[in-house]
């Protein structure tokens, strides 16, 4: 069963009040805070005033995992993701003793797994750390379970098109393909 070094955590928060967190030797990066119970003065950190106690693993394939734990180091939730937003994997729960009472299979009804989306990505040039988007829903339109992958072609003379792809779910097929113009960048300031 995964723990929480909760004893480790406020070693370093004592240490240094800013922690945030720190590097793995596989170069991802943990994301190391905790969540205040209610009413409680959250600063200077003290275990007691923790609710909860969260890591957040940014590896460097895009893949990201968020695990929180309970106030005794027990895990709490894990939950995988993919891009920051979008649901992936098995989604487990549990209780204060660490014994887990739910599971949520969140690729289920999609034969046409989150790798074959990245391998389409690969293919048609889709950087989905850059201008890569990706989302998966059922379409009331298509009547099934849809990937949508949409991504910024840069083109010469300084123009930009947003391609919109919609594949099926289950085969892969590619049911719409769209070109349109890319939405204007921001100015940075």
């Amino acid at each position: 069963m995964k723990k929480f070094d909760v004893d480790n955590y406020e070693k370093r928060m004592i240490a240094n009040p800013d922690y945030e967190g720190r590097t793995l030797e596989d170069g991802s990066y943990v994301r190391e805070y905790y969540i205040p119970k209610p009413n409680v003065d959250a600063e200077p950190f003290t275990r007691n005033a923790a609710q909860l106690f969260v890591e957040r693993i940014e590896h460097k394939d895009g893949f990201h995992e968020l695990i929180s734990y309970y106030n005794n180091g027990n895990i709490h939730e894990y939950n995988q993701f993919f891009s920051i937003e979008l649901e992936v994997g098995i989604w487990k729960y549990y209780d204060a003793q660490g014994n887990l009472t739910k599971s949520v299979d969140k690729d289920l009804g999609y034969k046409f797994t989150l790798n074959d989306i990245i391998a389409f990505g690969k293919r048609n040039g889709v950087d989905f750390h850059q201008d890569g988007d990706l989302q998966r829903a059922f379409s009331d339109r298509f009547k099934k379970n849809v990937w949508t992958v949409i991504w910024i072609e840069d083109l010469p003379a300084g123009d930009r098109v947003q391609h919109v792809c919609i594949l099926d779910g289950n085969s892969g097929d590619v049911l719409e393909r769209l070109k349109r113009p890319a939405p204007t960048r921001k100015a940075s300031r």
